[in-house]
């Protein structure tokens, strides 16, 4: 059972810039003795973490962070995954995150999304960022100092216009076009989009947009629970019939639908949908 001596809190960025990118900062502060476990569903969205006083072991779609006696900070990126993640905080610990909109992660790195997080979970390897965190935890206006830094790694985003329009067409839930006939209608043949978008985003253009159709799901019907019932949610998140729907809903959730809205809340708002348990 969980010990609830913790805060939960998520910040909008305030950098116009940034607001294109981001989708919000995510504050975790756990007391000595708390315990708080969730489960995680498939996002488009990326999230990156900056833990202070912690130690991180990962399991099979499982991420541990309990509190440790080093006063270092680790610094944790999430990849794709299209399973529930469960993820659990023990004792004194701060985390300061930012989560990414889709291809946003890509505007701050040299290195390419794939590689920077091939796995569900991983350390992030990168010196420039490693001595930022250093110093995230050492002021009270750290929202201040996380913006700075953001742009400070801003990369010209010319470059990225196939990733825009890959993503754009993805997401559209109105549009059932193939994976190759998106391809074609980019300008690309079908191998090379897909080695082009699993770069950036790490994973494939199916499996983005399965997770697209599910988000658009969820949020269709906690937007509206009382009026929205699953024939509504099947169509409006893009899926061909119910029984398809309910099938997906059961690999990216380990819910039937039903079951999976009386369980899932949102957190803070609207900005997070958490199971927790």
């Amino acid at each position: 059972m969980c010990n609830f001596q913790f805060v939960i809190k998520t910040i909008p960025p305030t950098s116009p810039l940034l607001k294109r990118y981001v989708e919000c900062f995510y504050i975790y502060s756990g007391e000595a003795k708390s315990n708080f476990r969730y489960w995680a569903f498939p996002h488009f969205n990326t999230g990156l973490s900056f833990i202070k006083g912690a130690s991180v072991r990962r399991r099979k779609f499982c991420i541990e962070i309990s509190e440790s006696a080093e006063d270092a900070v680790a610094i944790e990126i999430l990849g794709k995954y299209t399973c529930p993640v469960l993820i659990e905080y023990t004792g004194k610990l701060q985390e300061i995150s930012v989560v990414f909109k889709p291809g946003g992660v890509s505007r701050f790195f040299r290195k390419h999304y794939q590689t920077l997080a091939p796995d569900f979970s991983q350390e992030l390897e990168n010196d420039t960022w490693t001595k930022f965190g250093e110093v995230l935890f050492s002021t009270q206006d750290f929202l201040h100092l996380l913006e700075s830094f953001l742009l400070s790694q801003f990369l010209d985003d010319s470059a990225y216009s196939l990733l825009d329009a890959s993503l754009s067409a993805l997401e559209d839930v109105d549009d059932d076009a193939s994976i190759s006939e998106i391809a074609k209608r980019l300008g690309y043949n079908v191998k090379t989009f897909q080695r082009y978008f699993r770069k950036h985003m790490s994973c494939s253009p199916v499996e983005y947009r399965r997770v697209c159709r599910f988000r658009k799901s969820m949020e269709t019907k906690l937007s509206d629970p009382q009026l929205k019932n699953l024939t509504d949610i099947t169509y409006e998140g893009g899926y061909s019939d119910q029984s398809y729907f309910i099938k997906e809903f059961r690999k990216l959730t380990n819910h039937n639908p039903k079951d999976f809205f009386k369980v899932a809340g949102k957190i803070d708002g609207d900005k997070l949908v958490w199971e927790i348990k």
